[in-house]
């Protein structure tokens, strides 16, 4: 089930960053190799707690640096 909720966050994460979720492996850099900026962030950040159905605390997104960091930041939002 983890992994199921884990790829419909890396579908938002493709569909609000407009990229091939093929691009989005866990070690990708988010800011230095996809260019996401703070208003992409806070757009994919909206995507998933609509996709989650749940609340998610942006401040915890501000140290996160790779597409698997943030997988598991809201991965374990949706599980709390």
């Amino acid at each position: 089930m983890q992994e199921t909720i884990r790829e419909r966050i890396r579908g938002a994460f493709a569909e609000v960053c407009k990229l091939d979720k093929a691009e989005l492996q866990d070690d990708v850099l988010v800011q230095q190799e996809l260019g996401i900026d703070s208003l992409l962030g806070l757009q994919l950040l909206a995507k998933c707690e609509q996709l989650l159905g749940v609340e998610i605390n942006e401040d915890g997104c501000a140290d996160l640096d790779t597409v698997g960091e943030f997988l598991d930041y809201f991965l374990e939002a949706a599980n709390s």
